[in-house]
């Protein structure tokens, strides 16, 4: 929500410029401009319930945001282009910090150090980075330190020495959604979009599980907590890694 767009085109348009030497380049560089300037709210027409919106933050929300700030979230090319985007950000904290263990995922971070006081005497360094070079705030609620241990909450994961685990949120989360799905099985019975729905979302949080140490918790949401019904609809893979719907 607060990439600067035309800091974000700017820097790519170098880069394509530098890096790119193509007879399509031109093309290249005016299909980024049209996908990052592009505004969705403008002339948008919002299909959802207002209830829907509720607890949101405008920070989330592209409709409160500066004009010039803000990718559709949705949009895979956001994805790409805010790993673009804070690119000087990692040259920042590997080159100019001399940081070994980092790692990042578009504006998630981790950085592992022996020393606790260094870490704290980087923070104002990383701030003033962020702010001076893109325009970007560190959360102040989202800076936290712990020994290597207790492990690191990190993309959906927590992660432990020699092991990681799915995080407590996500195993929620599933089961949230597994929880209205059987809701929504027991109020009518669900055709074959509505199945197919489901069945994309089930498969998107076993597709995050099976990279984690998630056999068991796999298994025990789909045979303990998936209703009759959709029990009936669908068939899992011999590793709980997807399920399929049952031809009927």
């Amino acid at each position: 929500m607060n990439i600067n767009r035309k800091l974000l085109f700017d820097k790519l348009h170098s880069y394509i410029l530098d890096k790119y030497h193509l007879p399509d380049q031109k093309i290249v560089i005016d299909l980024c401009r049209k996908i990052i300037f592009y505004s969705p709210v403008d002339n948008c027409i919002i299909k959802g319930l207002k209830s829907d919106w509720e607890g949101l933050p405008k920070s989330k929300s592209l409709f409160y945001t500066p004009k010039v700030c803000g990718l559709p979230i949705g949009n895979l090319t956001s994805q790409v282009f805010a790993n673009f985007y804070l690119n000087s950000f990692d040259h920042f904290i590997k080159h100019d910090l001399k940081v070994r263990y980092y790692g990042r995922y578009v504006d998630d971070f981790v950085i592992i150090h022996n020393d606790r006081d260094y870490l704290k005497s980087i923070i104002p360094k990383i701030k003033r980075f962020l702010s001076d070079e893109l325009f970007l705030t560190l959360h102040p609620d989202k800076i936290y330190l712990q020994h290597h241990s207790k492990g690191v909450k990190y993309l959906g994961a927590v992660i432990m020495p020699k092991r990681i685990y799915i995080a407590n949120r996500t195993k929620g989360n599933f089961y949230n959604s597994i929880s209205r799905y059987n809701d929504l099985s027991e109020s009518h019975k669900p055709d074959k979009t509505e199945l197919q729905e489901i069945q994309s979302s089930i498969n998107s949080y076993l597709g995050i599980m099976i990279h984690y140490k998630s056999y068991n918790i796999r298994k025990s949401y789909l045979l303990k907590y998936l209703n009759t019904f959709l029990k009936k609809r669908f068939v899992t893979t011999v590793k709980y890694s997807k399920v399929l719907i049952k031809c009927v």
